[in-house]
């Protein structure tokens, strides 16, 4: 006899199907192909879910300290807001409009920057003393790991030059 899983919690599903959900239609809930990266870092470990184009969904810092606790900051990504938004669109909450798109690249841009302009202000020491070697280590980090992440999703936009075209072509007007 099939069970009804409709308005069923993940985990109740689960428990009625004997953990056979993969051919169940267990609608209204949907499930989106990815995967969960494990990178290993100074102190710790960043585990990231990334969608099946490896965008980042969310992601947190794993350390030895945290795992005693339940809780732990989760950074969340534009891609999992995103894709929250359209479920909520289809159940009918509200989502709040983003406006304009332009004006939206243009406001995370000036965000962006002004960060780049905070870290390389920190860099900007009389003496480097040990503090200064570790910052600079994490901000190598932090801003590699940005740039990366910023190349491979701007890669697939339709329309735009690639960063090496652009690169030479910036190189050329001086």
């Amino acid at each position: 006899m099939k069970q009804d899983l409709f308005r069923k919690t993940f985990d109740q599903q689960l428990l009625l199907t004997g953990g056979d959900i993969a051919n169940r239609d267990i609608s209204p809930n949907r499930r989106i192909v990815g995967e969960i990266v494990f990178e290993p870092m100074g102190s710790g470990v960043r585990v990231t879910a990334r969608d099946e184009s490896h965008r980042l969904l969310w992601g947190f810092v794993g350390s030895k300290g945290m795992l005693d606790q339940v809780h732990c900051p989760v950074a969340v990504y534009d891609t999992l807001q995103d894709l929250i938004s359209q479920e909520l669109r289809k159940v009918g909450s509200p989502v709040p409009e983003r406006g304009d798109p332009v004006t939206a690249a243009e406001s995370a841009i000036k965000k962006l920057e002004g960060t780049v302009r905070w870290l390389k202000k920190s860099m900007r020491v009389k003496k480097v003393s040990e503090a200064t070697k570790d910052r600079a280590r994490s901000i190598a980090r932090l801003a590699s790991d940005a740039d990366r992440q910023m190349n491979l999703d701007a890669a697939s936009l339709k329309g735009m030059k690639s960063r090496t075209a652009f690169m030479e072509q910036d190189m050329e007007l001086g």
